[in-house]
């Protein structure tokens, strides 16, 4: 009798999440003008998709992909056509990056905020760090679309290699939903993805597809998505979750390279339009010492003006205010700044 009474309580359980959970895809469907930000997750699996053939970028095996060498192309953002043109590495530059160059170095990282969207390759904000002042070169290897699992995996093996005297770590809210998400279906390309496996970054290689409920769940569904969402905010706010510690493991892994190379690194937190705090990522870079920027942090707030009009990434104004920041970080912490700009 007891059996049959518990399980009697476990189906009428089982059915009332059901129903709720139907309830909520279901109401979420039908307000998806009200509730457009919770479109579908698409996390997808290793192994998923194949790379799309681009005329604009190619595979990088070691951290997804970087521009097509020695080559031009145009894009519009917004109402504006930028044009880009990469050196013989696959970077936004005109010139190589040499590594036995006796000026002073700094290296860039990040996303297309480093990579500088919608601006000319001299108003980025690694441009105006150089610009005027013979004794500093700058190497943006900033690339379109990266998480910060990339931005990592582009300090570790393209730009501490080449021995800077000063690692820049553009991020961007967005970077750290990348880190989650195997394959990039806006750019068309796979990328390392990785795992935390005993509290270790483990690369996530070739994985068998999901069941059919875990594929409607990742694709179709919309509560599911609310579900993430609201883990993301755990995690950007609170600093709990996977989706914060895979993330903080990533950034302490980045640290960890720079302290072996010998190279000073310092974080840029860029918010995309819209000015939104990072608290976990503030606390972090408190709690460990790290140097960090935070736009956010900045009094008076910056105008609206350094966002472009018709999209989210940085304007020219923009990247002057950002280069401006570092520039005073630079001024405050020799011996970084021994043969920088007076």
């Amino acid at each position: 009798m007891r059996i049959s009474r518990l399980l009697t309580n476990l189906s009428l359980v089982c059915a009332t999440v059901l129903i709720c959970a139907v309830s909520a895809e279901w109401g979420l469907r039908l307000g998806r003008r009200l509730y457009p930000s919770f479109y579908p997750t698409q996390m997808g699996w290793v192994g998923q998709f194949q790379n799309r053939p681009s005329t604009t970028f190619v595979v990088d095996p070691e951290t997804g992909w970087r521009m097509r060498p020695n080559n031009s192309f145009a894009w519009v953002i917004g109402r504006e056509e930028q044009s880009y043109r990469s050196n013989s590495q696959g970077f936004r530059s005109s010139a190589d990056f040499d590594k036995g160059d006796q000026r002073t170095k700094f290296a860039f990282v990040g996303d297309s905020f480093t990579f500088g969207t919608g601006v000319t390759v001299d108003e980025t904000f690694p441009a105006l760090l150089e610009k005027g002042a013979r004794d500093r070169i700058s190497w943006n290897f900033g690339m379109p679309g990266f998480g910060v699992d990339q931005v990592w995996l582009s300090a570790r093996h393209q730009a501490l290699p080449l021995k800077p005297d000063l690692l820049v770590v553009g991020l961007v809210n967005a970077d750290f939903e990348r880190s989650q998400v195997p394959f990039r279906r806006l750019e068309g390309f796979g990328k390392p993805t990785f795992k935390l496996v005993g509290g270790r970054l483990t690369e996530r290689l070739t994985e068998p597809a999901p069941n059919a409920l875990m594929q409607f769940l990742d694709e179709d569904s919309r509560a599911w998505a609310m579900r993430r969402q609201v883990m993301q905010w755990v995690g950007f706010h609170l600093g709990w979750g996977e989706f914060w510690t895979l993330n903080e493991a990533i950034i302490a892994a980045l640290r960890e390279d720079c302290r072996q190379a010998g190279v000073p690194v310092l974080f840029v937190y860029i918010p995309i339009k819209g000015f939104k705090p990072f608290p976990a990522l503030e606390a972090y870079m408190q709690r460990t010492g790290a140097e960090y920027i935070d736009l956010t942090a900045q009094r008076p707030v910056p105008p609206a003006s350094i966002y472009l009009k018709y999209d989210g990434h940085l304007s020219a104004e923009g990247h002057r205010y950002v280069a401006d920041l570092i520039e005073n970080w630079l001024k405050a912490h020799p011996p970084v700044t021994v043969r920088a700009h007076p």
